[in-house]
This record gives C-alpha cells, structure tokens and sequence, in this order.
C-alpha cells in the first residue's frame, strides 16, 4: 500500500508554514515542516521545533529520529538530497542506486513519522519542488502537491528585510536582505519547477492555491485542497474561516511563525503601500509572465 505525503511546493515567504499549521491541525495529517531541513542543519544542531523543546527532547521528534537512525544516517542522507534536491539536478533523471537510497532513506523516515504520531498522512512544507520531483520517482509513495504561489512583489518585499539570528523564535541563521530582482527570478524558478512537478502527477492529486486567495476565503481553498490531497478538511476549515486560531504543534523547521502559538489568519498586504516604485518593477519585469499566470496582473 502506498504512503500518502503532502507535498508543499513553491518559493519562500509564501505562506508554507501557517498552511503546514492549518492542516496540521486535522487528526490524519502530521505537519512536519520543512523535513528537508532535518538532515542539513536541524538534528545537527538541536534546533527547536514548535512545541517549544529542542529536538533532541521533543516528544515525538526525538521517538521517530531514533527509530530512523536505527537503519539511516543522516550525513549519508545529506549527500544524497545534495545530490537529488536541487532544481535541476541530472543525477535525479538519471536514477539508479543512488536514487533509490535517497527514495528508501525518505520512505523510512515518512514511516517512522507515521509510527511515532499515529498520523496516516505525512505533510513535508518543504517547498523546494526538486525534492518534490525526486519523491515522485517512488512507487511506493501516494504524493499530493500543493503548489502555492504569492504574489512576486509581495515575496520580494519580504525578502528585503533583515531578520536577526534568533534561534529560540525559530530564526536559525541571520536573514540578509535581497534585492527585489533577484528574489523575483528565483521565484519565477522555483514556480516554474513546480508547475513540471504538477505535469508528473495525476490532474486530481494536486492543486495551485494563491496565499492571498487562502488567506481571504481559507474555507474555499481549503475545501479546494481537500480535493486534491484527498482527506476531507471541513471539520478545520469551517472553524478556521470562522475565525479559529491556527494551533503550531511539531513543525521542526520553517518561519518563525510556528513559534508563536496559536495565531490567527492575516493577510499580509504591507508590500502595497512599502514597497518602492523601482523594486516594484524590477519584480514585475523579471516575473511579468507568471504574475499574469497567477492573475497578479494583467
């Protein structure tokens, strides 16, 4: 029987975790956070994850890192995403051995998640959609992707402000300011890359939500998603469009918003009036196509 994962895919400063929240909260899905992370600097360094304890004490990380290393080693897995992770990444067409390691190594680690939390349905917020692409390669795994997109401006706004290293509040290294082109053309990228991803699955198992769409009607898109990822979210969504707050519980990597507690839905809408005119349109030029896509503009 194949495992199901949900897959979040897209760019940074999406909405990835407050969604990894959001769906957490139902009783068959486990929100992981960026389960990408956990081999590249998360376990090695005893982060937090969102339940307040560093990993290494967390009740159900601890458990299920335990039972992975049994069989896996987390530096062997890390060459491995090196290897098969990145946008574009030869080694992932090409397969063979190596592949399969990597896809038995996540398969092990997705059912340790399972066994430790009693949670049939595994979510990664990843976003990376080169993980994504690797991960459809395995037979054996059910992938639901939600590809979500935010407005290029709007990332790019984000993107140009400082965060300082706070590890506590979930910031675990010093965010430096991008300009707003560069942010644009790599979110143009990474969107790009996850619509290929979306061409590798069946039409009903993955969905395109926009952030702003989410944040304004979160039952209807999450009603959208439930489609797609094929577990019945009403019993979330209904109280959350009525204004419930979104509970965090063990998400181990992603925004600092999964270590604030409980939080209600807001959209995010300073770009419109702080963003400057000239990084504006550096966004707009380097992302224009896909902003029209994305219905963004016209």
């Amino acid at each position: 029987m194949q495992s199901r994962i949900i897959y979040i895919a897209g760019y940074g400063r999406s909405g990835s975790t407050m969604l990894d929240m959001m769906l957490g909260m139902h009783p068959e899905i486990f929100g992981s956070g960026e389960i990408s992370a956990m081999c590249r600097h998360v376990w090695h360094e005893n982060e937090f994850c969102a339940c307040g304890s560093r990993l290494r004490d967390c009740d159900v990380w601890a458990p299920v890192m335990a039972r992975w290393t049994e069989a896996c080693d987390p530096n062997d897995h890390l060459s491995l995403q090196r290897l098969f992770e990145p946008l574009y990444a030869p080694a992932r067409t090409i397969g063979g051995r190596r592949l399969n390691a990597f896809l038995a190594q996540s398969r092990a680690l997705f059912s340790a998640i399972r066994a430790e939390t009693g949670r049939p349905v595994v979510l990664d917020s990843s976003k990376a959609p080169g993980r994504a692409l690797a991960l459809s390669r395995d037979p054996d795994v059910d992938l639901r992707v939600i590809h979500l997109v935010r407005d290029a401006r709007a990332v790019a706004h984000a993107m140009g402000r400082a965060i300082p290293l706070d590890v506590a509040k979930g910031v675990q290294k010093k965010i430096v300011p991008r300009s707003a082109l560069r942010t644009a053309l790599r979110w143009r990228m990474y969107n790009s890359v996850a619509e290929k991803l979306r061409t590798r699955l069946p039409a009903e198992h993955s969905v395109r939500v926009r952030y702003e769409d989410l944040m304004r009607d979160p039952l209807t898109e999450m009603m959208r998603i439930s489609t797609a990822i094929g577990v019945d979210l009403s019993a979330i969504a209904e109280p959350i469009a009525e204004g419930a707050k979104v509970v965090p519980a063990h998400q181990m990597a992603g925004s600092r918003l999964r270590m604030k507690g409980p939080v209600a839905l807001r959209y995010d809408d300073a770009w419109e009036v702080e963003m400057s005119n000239a990084a504006r349109k550096q966004a707009e030029m380097a992302a224009g196509a896909l902003l029209r896509r994305y219905r963004y503009i016209e």
